[in-house]
């Protein structure tokens, strides 16, 4: 298991209270792997895609890969419609393994697809 880079840096949209685990309201973890170089064109590309459904997230470059490795942080009961979107506004991307929100902020599962 590859463990996130400390040069990923966090950005928050929106306040991420507890909710209780498998309830609608409650954050899951979507780790997203590009093959590109431009994080400010990705940090764009995905407040374009998913705008206020995006809840927050950590971007940073991934070197033992080449590209870039985004966690994004959704809330259970849009995950789907948010995955229909990146599929479409970024055909290019790697989904990892969906994780439950842990903690102050830390995600479980693998950062990064392979």
């Amino acid at each position: 298991m590859l463990h996130p880079s400390p040069s990923l840096v966090s950005l928050h949209r929106v306040a991420l209270g507890a909710a209780a685990q498998g309830s609608p309201d409650e954050i899951v973890v979507l780790p997203l792997r590009l093959s590109s170089a431009d994080v400010p064109a990705v940090r764009r590309a995905l407040h374009r895609i998913l705008g206020p459904r995006l809840a927050c997230y950590r971007i940073g470059m991934d070197a033992a890969h080449h590209g870039i490795c985004a966690h994004i942080h959704l809330r259970r009961s849009e995950l789907a419609t948010c995955m229909g979107l990146l599929m479409a506004g970024m055909p290019q991307a790697e989904f990892g393994r969906i994780a439950r929100l842990t903690g102050a902020g830390t995600s479980t599962g693998t950062p990064c697809v392979h």
